[in-house]
């Protein structure tokens, strides 16, 4: 049996959905949103290659996306709703009850499409009001098909031929997960295009380099048998994912070959990821923007003190404090722009020889400092306080006894806020 029109189309989709999948996870991004997209892409990317090697699979697996997508939508609804930690909970505890339900009778994956359509109605309610209400909108937009391609895939109701609804689907969640990592991109601040390009290319040049070899095989054979489709599908899986994860492979095969120079390794570790993130460095010039985004991206350079390559590729790279004297250098102005925060963090502290103080003047301040110029963690259970000094175990103390989480991040957003101001004013 040669190649068919069919298999190729499924290939393709296999191969745009694991990588577009991996690149989401790749992006080691803190946002819980683009996690659930992306492990939510990638398993959709294996019930079809499953679906490649063996045929028909249960219509179930195919509720795996749709679960995750319903997580990805609750993380949206804004942290302030008091309800949205118990439906996220409650998301958490009903997903895997649903999936074994449905396993065992198609019908109980109704339960899974209403959440869809409840999660679409809620995007739409809490909206921002801000520059981001476009990719919110398409998102509801794409969710709207995916959640009807989901029930008309998943329930057993043969309207559509699956031929037609699998590709479909995965057309669905690879423009959901394009509007998720537009959205991201825009939140962090970064430019997108010339990563995520040169993430495709890199990906499916060497995909194809390896799936090459395999092809020629079935064409001197002249059919496809299970081994060499198998084959065809590992090779592809094989290239895009080690090139999608090509830092974090380096950093274990550095962990492996250089284990007694962790001092090196962190380095390489660094200079790797900066060089991966300066295609994301904004062009966006910090005296365009409004008030509300300059702030916004201020507290986001903040939280990012202790991560250099994260650092680099926000748009207070391009205020004149920091190119300055290092117009070219990328790593330079990165820690030029650290040094400026820094010291911007410093100026919040009150007058006065106390290193440290739990009146009001001192709430900016503690908010900032201990939490991102030290990287103290104040409630972590992990913390070691034998590495700690005198002051900062009594901030740690103040922190865990007397402030509660979302007490420290109304401070440190209005500490921020503060800052950002004060960079404006230079501009």
């Amino acid at each position: 049996m040669p190649l068919t029109l069919s298999l190729i189309v499924n290939l393709f989709f296999f191969s745009f959905t694991l990588w577009l999948g991996a690149y989401l996870l790749a992006r080691n991004s803190q946002k819980m949103t683009v996690r659930l997209t992306g492990w939510g892409v990638l398993f959709y990317a294996v019930a079809l290659a499953l679906e490649i090697i063996w045929g028909q699979q249960p219509n179930g697996l195919l509720l795996i996306p749709a679960l995750f997508w319903i997580g990805a939508a609750l993380y949206l609804v804004p942290e302030e709703m008091p309800w949205r930690q118990a439906v996220i909970r409650t998301w958490l505890l009903i997903s895997i009850p649903i999936f074994i339900l449905t396993l065992l009778n198609t019908w109980f994956s109704l339960i899974a499409v209403l959440a869809l359509f409840a999660c679409l109605v809620l995007i739409v309610k809490f909206k921002p009001q801000s520059q981001a209400r476009p990719s919110y909108a398409l998102l509801v937009v794409i969710g709207l098909f995916f959640s009807l391609g989901t029930g008309l895939l998943v329930l057993p109701l043969n309207w559509i031929p699956r031929s037609w609804m699998i590709p479909a689907l995965g057309l669905d969640l690879v423009l959901m997960g394009v509007a998720i990592t537009l959205w991201d991109a825009f939140d962090e601040g970064e430019s997108i295009r010339s990563h995520i390009l040169r993430s495709f290319v890199s990906s499916f040049y060497y995909a194809g380099a390896l799936a090459v070899f395999v092809v020629i095989a079935i064409a001197i054979d002249g059919q496809i048998t299970l081994g060499k489709l198998i084959a065809l599908v590992g090779v592809i899986a094989f290239g895009i994912l080690t090139q999608t994860f090509s830092d974090s492979i380096q950093t274990i095969l550095d962990r492996l070959t250089l284990p007694h120079d962790p001092a090196l390794n962190d380095q390489r570790e660094i200079l790797r990821q900066t060089a991966d993130a300066l295609p994301r460095l904004s062009t966006l010039e910090p005296a365009s923007m409004d008030e509300e985004h300059f702030a916004r991206l201020t507290r986001r350079a903040i939280s990012n003190l202790g991560d250099l390559p994260k650092l680099s590729t926000s748009p207070l790279m391009n205020l004149p404090a920091v190119i300055a004297n290092n117009p070219d250098n990328p790593l330079d102005r990165v820690h030029a722009l650290k040094a400026l925060l820094t010291q911007s963090i410093q100026r919040l502290k009150p007058q006065g020889k106390d290193d440290f103080g739990t009146t009001d003047e001192w709430r900016y301040y503690n908010s900032l400092y201990f939490p991102y110029v030290l990287g103290l963690k104040p409630y972590t259970r992990r913390m070691d306080k034998d590495t700690l000094d005198e002051t900062s175990c009594l901030a740690l103390e103040w922190f865990q006894s007397s402030v509660p989480e979302r007490t420290l991040h109304n401070w440190q957003n209005a500490a921020a806020k503060l800052i950002a101001d004060e960079l404006r004013a230079r501009l």
